[in-house]
């Protein structure tokens, strides 16, 4: 298989716009979750600096716990679709529950979970459908064209936070985002070419 027949790949097309929609859901809450989290607590900014240690501690965890479980089982779709459906879920909850600081710690927790665990799962589906070169190839086409969706989501945020005053639109956004990544991931064609 050459290059160009390896990034025409369906499989490989449906990756990119998946993480494309990961990549605007995750930067979009990545970037604003220090704002987000001053404008509910009202704290300052060194206390929300510890607390966004313990967030993205809880990434790291995820994230290694996660990927060891995907090398371990050989899975690696449902290992990409748990944690950002955990996201999407907990953000989701959010809209129902009576709010807290405890609970919004909890809540963007979950998030940075959601956003970071998949990542090793994410990156070894390339290689369980294509060769070894034309998946390496893959891996850049898709990292690259997906990346943009890292300037779009935060902008988008940014942009419905301005208008409403709100976060809700941004979160509307980012379970959106999270979902079609999900389903696109579990659609993805599994034949070895």
């Amino acid at each position: 298989m050459t290059v160009w027949q390896a990034l025409r790949h369906p499989a490989v097309l449906i990756l990119t716009v998946a993480l494309f929609f990961t990549y605007s859901g995750g930067y979009a809450f990545w970037f604003w979750e220090p704002t987000m989290l001053q404008r509910f607590t009202g704290w300052s900014v060194l206390r929300v600096s510890w607390f966004g240690s313990l967030i993205f501690g809880a990434a790291l965890v995820g994230m290694l716990w996660l990927g060891s479980s995907s090398d371990r089982t050989g899975e690696r779709r449902w290992h990409f679709v748990i944690p950002q459906l955990t996201a999407a879920v907990t953000l989701c909850a959010w809209f129902f529950v009576p709010h807290s600081n405890a609970l919004l710690v909890g809540v963007f927790a979950l998030l940075g979970f959601g956003t970071v665990a998949y990542l090793p799962a994410f990156w070894a589906l390339p290689s369980a459908f294509l060769t070894r070169s034309a998946a390496a190839a893959a891996v850049g086409f898709i990292n690259c064209v997906a990346s943009i969706g890292g300037f779009f989501g935060p902008k988008i945020i940014g942009e419905l936070s301005q208008r409403t005053g709100s976060f809700n639109g941004g979160f509307i956004f980012m379970i959106a985002c999270w979902t079609i990544a999900s389903v696109l991931v579990l659609l993805c064609p599994r034949e070895r070419i």
